[in-house]
């Protein structure tokens, strides 16, 4: 897929609890999240989701103090929001991520 594609950067580091934008919103494309990498100060919980509602594209993945998770490269990627939605992130603690992915826009 990623070759049919051009292939975007994105990183942030929120530090509040609640929805951070990711990846703004595609004008009839979807965002494919293709690799990613997640690191919390603090024990956290983490998601990710489609702005529309927003509704859950991940499972809610407990993280311990210096904790993180790497998602390789996945040529079909790991989860996709929308056609027209943001890419969100959200956390119940309020401590710095870091959050860091490769994605493409696609309108399928």
């Amino acid at each position: 897929m990623a070759g049919q594609f051009q292939v975007a950067y994105a990183f942030a580091t929120p530090s509040s609890t609640g929805d951070t934008t990711i990846v703004a919103a595609q004008t009839g494309q979807r965002i494919i999240v293709l690799q990613l990498c997640v690191i919390t100060s603090n024990s956290n919980t983490v998601k990710f989701q489609t702005s529309s509602g927003p509704a859950d594209i991940s499972c809610t993945w407990p993280l311990a103090q210096n904790g993180g998770f790497v998602l390789p490269y996945s040529e079909l990627g790991w989860m996709q929001t929308n056609i027209g939605d943001a890419l969100m992130f959200a956390q119940t603690t309020a401590v710095s991520t870091a959050i860091q992915l490769v994605w493409c826009p696609a309108n399928f």
